[in-house]
C-alpha cells in the first residue's frame, strides 16, 4: 500500500513539474534553397526511371521552375545563370515516395517529417485525425494543411498531405463523454450529422475501424455516398469483404484481410462480437490450416473488379514474426524513437513473444507473415490495386526508412521491383486522384523527386542509397538530408520532447478514451 501511495505522489509531482515548465523544443534545420519562392533548378546528368513502363531514360537533364518540371532534355546543355545547377552524377531519379498509411502527431515536425524526407518520402496518406478539429497530441486537418502549404513555399521541411482523414470511427466507445453525441452514431441521422461534421472540418476520407457494427457501417456508407465522401480504413470485424465492395469503400488496410477472408474458421468467428482473447495463437493456427485457396481467388478477383484498394502494411505482421529476434529488438534506428515510445514498443514485442507459440510450442506469427506475403503476390497478379504503407509509428515501424522495409517485404513475396516501386509512386497518385501532377517524372508534373545511386528496378534496396531530394522544387543535398536525420535523433533523445509528448498525450481526450477502450 505504501509503495502505491509513494508511486502516486511521485507521478503527481511529475505531472505538476511538466505542467509548470515551459518546454522549449529545438527549431528544425532551415529549409534549403534560394530566397526565391520557387527556385529554378537544373538536375543534370541523371537516368530517369519511368514508373509506368519500367524503362530507363538515360543521360537526361530535368529543368524545374515554379515547383514543376518545365522540361526534360538531353544532359549537358548550357544552363542559364538564373538556374541553380545540380549535377546528378549519373544517378537515378524516381518520383517522390508515398507512405500510404501513417499517423501524424503534433510533434511529427520534430520526430517524423525529417526522417520521411531523409528517406525520400514526399507524400503521406495520414490515416488518423481529430474528432473536433482540435487535439493536443494528434495532427488535425489544419496542422497537415499548414505543413503542406509551408513545404510548398519552402518555409518548412515536411512531406505533403494530399488527403485528409477523420479519426477512426469505431462504433461509439472511442468517443469521449463530453463530445457531440452524434459521433457515437446510434442511428442514420447521427451518421448524416457525423459526415456533415467532418466535411466542415475539411475531411475527405472517413476512416472505418474494427468495432463498427454492420448496421452502423451501412448508415455510415449511405451518408458518405450521399455527401460524396469516401470510406477507407480497417475492415470492421463483422463486416464482410462483400459488404465493403457493395459500399464502394475506397481502400482497406492491413495484412490480416485475406488471412481472415480466406479461412472458414475465421469467417465463423466473425459471426460473434470481437472480444479480448478471441484469437490466440492456437486459433491463428486453425486459421492457417483452414485456408480455402479457391474461395480466396474468388474474393481477390471480386475485389479487383470493384477497384477496392488494399494497403497491406506487412510491417504490422513483422512484429509478431520477429519479436524473439535480438537483432530486431536492438535495431540501431531505435535511437530515432522517443524513449517513451521505445518502452511501449518493447513491451508490445514482449507480449507478442509470450503469446506467439501454439499448443505444440511452434511460433505462429512467422507463418502468418509468410502467408500474407503469398496472398499479396496472388492479389496483385489478379489485379487488386495496392498501396504501400507502414502504419508509422506502430511498434518497430520506423518513419521514412520503414517504407523501404515494407517494399522489401513485397519483393521478398515475389513482386517485381517495378511493382513495389509503383505501389509507392504511380499507384497512390492514381488512388488520390492526382496522377496528373504526381507518380511519374514527366513535364508538367510537380517537382517531388528522389535521387538514388543505383537502379531500384534491379533491387528495391537501391532506394536506401539516397543522394538528394527535390521537394516542391527545393533541392536537398545529401548533407542536408543527413542533418535532418541527426535532428530527429537528437529530438528523440531530448528530455523536453519526451515530456512534451507525455503531457500532450495526457491532455488529449481522444487518446485517453482510446487507451481506455
Amino acid at each position: 500500500m505504501l509503495r502505491r501511495i509513494l508511486l502516486s505522489i511521485a507521478l503527481l509531482l511529475g505531472l505538476l513539474l511538466i505542467s509548470a515548465v515551459v518546454l522549449i523544443l529545438s527549431p528544425m534545420p532551415e529549409p534549403p534553397g534560394p530566397t526565391d519562392r520557387y527556385p529554378r533548378i537544373v538536375l543534370d546528368h541523371v537516368h530517369i526511371i519511368d514508373t509506368q513502363s519500367g524503362q530507363v531514360q538515360r543521360d537526361r537533364a530535368i529543368w524545374i521552375h515554379q515547383g514543376r518540371i518545365a522540361q526534360i532534355t538531353t544532359a549537358g546543355d548550357t544552363v542559364p545563370k538564373d538556374y541553380h545547377y545540380v549535377s546528378g552524377g549519373g544517378n537515378y531519379v524516381v518520383p517522390g515516395l508515398w507512405d500510404n498509411h501513417s499517423h501524424s502527431l503534433k510533434l511529427s515536425p520534430q520526430l517524423h517529417h525529417p526522417l520521411y524526407l531523409a528517406h525520400g518520402v514526399t507524400y503521406l496518406r495520414d490515416m488518423s485525425g481529430c474528432m473536433t478539429g482540435v487535439d493536443s497530441l494528434l495532427a488535425c486537418v489544419t496542422d497537415r494543411r499548414r505543413w503542406s502549404q509551408q513545404a510548398q513555399s519552402g518555409e518548412r521541411s515536411s512531406p505533403l498531405y494530399p488527403q485528409q482523414s477523420s479519426f477512426a470511427i469505431n462504433g461509439g466507445a472511442e468517443v469521449p463523454a463530453n463530445f457531440p453525441a452524434f459521433l457515437r452514431m446510434q442511428n442514420a441521422a447521427d451518421a448524416a450529422a457525423l459526415v456533415k461534421h467532418y466535411q466542415a472540418l475539411g475531411v475527405d476520407t472517413l476512416k472505418t475501424y474494427e468495432k463498427l457494427s454492420p448496421q452502423q457501417y451501412r448508415w455510415l456508407s449511405q451518408a458518405a455516398t450521399a455527401a460524396g465522401m469516401q470510406l477507407a480504413g480497417h475492415q470492421p470485424w463483422r463486416v464482410t469483404l462483400a459488404d465493403l465492395i457493395q459500399a464502394r469503400q475506397h481502400s482497406v488496410e492491413h495484412g490480416r484481410l485475406f488471412l481472415f477472408e480466406c479461412s472458414d474458421v475465421a469467417m465463423q468467428l466473425k459471426q460473434q462480437p470481437m472480444q479480448e482473447g478471441l484469437i490466440n495463437s492456437d486459433v491463428w493456427r486453425q486459421i492457417l490450416q483452414s485456408q480455402d485457396p479457391v474461395m480466396c481467388q474468388q474474393k481477390m478477383a471480386a475485389m479487383a473488379r470493384a477497384g477496392l484498394w488494399w494497403s497491406p502494411t506487412l510491417l504490422t505482421l513483422q512484429l509478431g514474426a520477429r519479436a524473439a529476434d535480438p537483432a530486431f529488438r536492438q535495431n540501431p534506428r531505435l535511437a530515432q524513437v522517443p524513449w517513451l515510445l521505445r518502452k511501449l514498443w518493447q513491451a508490445d514485442a514482449d507480449g507478442m513473444q509470450r503469446r506467439g507459440l501454439d499448443q505444440q510450442g511452434q511460433p505462429v506469427h512467422a507463418d502468418l507473415l509468410a502467408l500474407a506475403q503469398q496472398q499479396l503476390k496472388q492479389a496483385v497478379a489478379l489485379g487488386v490495386p495496392i498501396l504501400a504503407g507502414t502504419d508509422t509509428p506502430d511498434s518497430f515501424v520506423f518513419a521514412g526508412s520503414g517504407l523501404i522495409d515494407e517494399l522489401e517485404l513485397y519483393t521478398q513475396a515475389g513482386l517485381t521491383p517495378l511493382q513495389a516501386l509503383q505501389s509507392a509512386t504511380l499507384w497512390p497518385a492514381r488512388y488520390a486522384g492526382i496522377e496528373a501532377s504526381a507518380g511519374t517524372v514527366e513535364v508538367g508534373k510537380d517537382a517531388n523527386l528522389l535521387l538514388v545511386a543505383d537502379n531500384p528496378l534491379l533491387q528495391i534496396q537501391a532506394l536506401r542509397q539516397i543522394e538528394g531530394l527535390i521537394l516542391a522544387g527545393h533541392w536537398y543535398d545529401k548533407a542536408q538530408l543527413n542533418a535532418l536525420q541527426t535532428f530527429s535523433t537528437e529530438q528523440a533523445g531530448s528530455m523536453a520532447l519526451n515530456l512534451q509528448l507525455l503531457w500532450s498525450a495526457l491532455q488529449s481526450a481522444q487518446f485517453r478514451q482510446q487507451f481506455a477502450d
